[in-house]
């Protein structure tokens, strides 16, 4: 009975799976290219260097192994310092909300100042402690650079996770299929992304990783104690992200197939036990630090699956919280949650639901970034690093992710597929039972695309297991091609290697040829969602910096005026007292939703202050003014380098929505440097291929 039930769970993963997998290859959420065959070719050519560099590894001793596992861990290491160092980033939405109050803490003393926010949302609280005591240890140390401490902090979260599941790896597969694990760690391009991402879905990565260590090392050893460590590592988790809860299903799911019902009994009562116990330490933490709960103010678990319901996709919705929030009770929300679900089950019928589910499937697992692009997008600065990562050139960033995506879940399906060969009940089960219950957790609940990030280092390790089905397939014991293979598998390559290099060719010029509007920023203000009108009581002035030329400021409006209308843009240089732009727009000169471009040419001797005033010259229909939009007020300014007054009043912490850029039209690389990266993929790409061909 258990052998039919696992055939059949990896017959629908298989399928499940392989269906996200086509749907990340010709209908991905974010990612925008034309040309899915491109994709497809492109990262068959990755996958098979990977096998290529696997292959040439069964060369190397173990000094030479231990060498590589070094210079690969090395690698990443200084990828990742080199990202913390070079940007300063603030991140949006919760993270935002929770960066402030904890900044407010510090100033009261730890005290929390009460916030209606943290009573909907009782769940980021503990985040919020955690991040309180990083900056009060912080200054103990006399550290007050926050940025400074919230790298270190992410640099170690992100370590753990990375490193402990490569000794799961290690341990069970060996040296060489730990080295591709790091390789495609290296590319992972969501964990180089949320690298800044001081939030609940990157400080929960290494209790999942740790989780699913003490698991397998239970899995090895079969010693009942590890369930006391995961129990408490599930009680903190789950105060960070209550998510990692759907491991302890799949975990006890697992131990049914490798452990009688007697084990799996006392295993979960030994982790309940104390998942409760720890568990019950946090309600006196919150109190503790003046955190408090309120019934009335709180959300109800249906809130989310009501929006899990909501077109097109289930995503979070402004509109669902206002109408959740309007009853008085926890009582009277959740009954006017469950009366929407019903309305909205009925509304859709069963082909709308099933419209709907796809939807959420495209929307949450289909994007290789995982959008960090715009949970993290508000910098300080903004050097090359953020050019290729937020900026006009992240589609190479993009392109890398959706590749390594698309190789990740094709490998996932072949590690399950692998089951039918090997019948091994391994530690990739067990995370592949996990991905299911994320999977129909985000069917019913709200999805996003970050929701699944916790799961990313998981996915990548159950990768690992359809890399070994690969080579197991494909080669002998000495790592050489099959013989009744080696022929078929040497044409396949090499065409997959000549169609990449040709359209490598063509795609210079795309890349290197075509002249297209490439913004270089001097400031990207874009979080800006609270209305700030403009009419004949309120000018808005927006103070800003620069020491580089720049030829273009865009301004944010949020809703645009009524059509006879007129309104004047200046633009002042403060430094040397002069007016470099200014012009009366009319009503129909302004976007909705979107953002007013001005050309204003300037170029800075030193670091020089201006200011954009925008004031209203006339406008008859007063209800209809132009509104621009800003943040509210949070002991957190995304923009220092200047501030916004509404008339003479200084508002602190907050801008409006505005970029300034230095906006030339160009090719996305030179053509020397595409010629010389063309080169050095054909070079691996014949020295892969050398590598397949060669007898031991």
């Amino acid at each position: 009975m258990k052998n039919k039930l696992v055939y059949t769970f990896n017959a629908l993963f298989i399928l499940l799976f392989g269906y996200l997998l086509c749907l990340s290859i010709f209908k991905p959420q974010t990612f925008t290219f034309e040309h899915p065959f491109v994709l497809i070719v492109l990262s068959a050519a990755a996958l098979l260097v990977l096998i290529g560099i696997f292959q040439f590894s069964t060369r190397l001793n173990k000094k030479g192994d231990g060498f590589l596992t070094i210079s690969l861990v090395i690698l990443i290491l200084a990828v990742q310092v080199y990202l913390l160092v070079s940007l300063q980033m603030n991140s949006y939405a919760d993270a935002y909300v929770i960066k402030g109050e904890t900044l407010k803490m510090l100033a009261n003393g730890g005290h929390a100042t009460g916030q209606e926010y943290f009573m909907m949302y009782p769940n980021n609280i503990f985040i919020t402690i955690i991040r309180y005591w990083l900056y009060a240890f912080g200054g103990m140390l006399g550290v007050s650079n926050v940025f400074l401490l919230e790298s270190v902090f992410l640099f170690l979260c992100m370590n753990i996770t990375i490193f402990v599941l490569f000794w799961i790896i290690r341990k069970e597969n060996g040296s060489k299929y730990a080295n591709i694990y790091l390789i495609i760690i290296l590319f992972c391009v969501p964990l180089l992304g949320y690298i800044w991402y001081f939030y609940t879905d990157t400080l929960v990565l290494p209790f999942a990783s740790l989780i699913t260590l003490f698991y397998y090392l239970y899995t090895k050893n079969n010693k009942w104690w590890y369930f006391i460590i995961i129990g408490l590592l599930f009680a903190v988790g789950y105060h960070i992200k209550p998510n990692i809860i759907i491991l302890l299903p799949a975990m006890i799911i697992h131990q049914c197939f490798i452990r009688n019902w007697r084990k799996v009994l006392l295993n979960t009562l030994v982790l309940a036990i104390f998942f409760v116990s720890l568990n019950a330490v946090f309600t006196p933490l919150s109190n503790h630090y003046g955190f408090k709960k309120n019934l009335a103010i709180e959300f109800p678990q249906t809130h989310w699956v009501m929006m899990g319901l909501g077109d097109p996709a289930g995503r979070y919705n402004s509109e669902d919280v206002a109408f959740t929030n309007q009853y008085k009770t926890k009582e009277e929300k959740q009954e006017a949650n469950i009366q929407k679900i019903k309305e909205r089950i009925k509304e859709h019928g069963p082909i709308g639901l099933l419209k709907l589910y796809n939807n959420k499937m495209i929307n949450t697992w289909t994007d290789g970034t995982r959008a960090y692009t715009w949970y993290t997008n508000s910098a300080l600065d903004y050097p090359a690093s953020f050019d290729y990562f937020f900026g006009d050139k992240r589609f190479f960033t993009e392109f890398a992710a959706q590749m390594f995506h698309i190789i990740n879940l094709l490998l996932i399906c072949l590690g399950a597929l692998r089951f039918y060969k090997k019948r091994e009940l391994d530690i990739s089960f067990f995370i592949n039972i996990t991905l299911v219950g994320v999977w129909l957790f985000h069917l019913i609940w709200e999805a996003n695309q970050r929701y699944i990030l916790f799961v990313t280092p998981l996915m990548i390790v159950s990768s690992i297991y359809g890399f070994k089905f690969i080579i197991e397939s494909l080669f002998t014991e000495k790592v050489v091609l099959k013989d009744k293979l080696k022929k078929s598998f040497l044409i396949t390559s090499f065409l997959i290697f000549l169609l990449s290099s040709v359209f490598l060719a063509f795609g210079g010029k795309m890349i290197a040829t075509d002249k297209q509007d490439i913004n270089h920023y001097i400031v990207k203000q874009s979080y800006a969602h609270i209305a700030l009108p403009v009419n004949n009581k309120q000018t808005i002035s927006q103070e800003f910096k620069s020491d580089s030329p720049f030829n273009s400021i865009d301004i944010y409006v949020m809703k645009k005026p009524e059509a006879s209308s007129s309104y004047r843009i200046k633009v002042i240089n403060e430094t040397n007292d002069t007016i470099i732009y200014n012009q009366e727009k009319k009503g129909t000169d302004f976007p909705n939703e979107a953002y007013l471009k001005l050309s204003v040419n300037d170029n800075p001797k030193g670091n020089n202050r201006y200011r954009i005033v925008i004031s209203e010259v006339e406008n008859s229909h007063p209800n209809q003014p132009l509104v621009l939009g800003t943040y509210f007020d949070n002991d957190l300014d995304l923009y220092p380098y200047g501030d916004l007054y509404v008339n003479d009043d200084k508002k602190e912490y907050q801008d409006i929505g505005f970029f300034v850029t230095n906006t030339t039209s160009k090719p996305l690389m030179p053509k020397y440097a595409y010629i010389m990266f063309d080169l050095c993929i054909m070079l691996v790409f014949a020295g892969t291929y050398y590598v397949f061909k060669r007898r031991r």
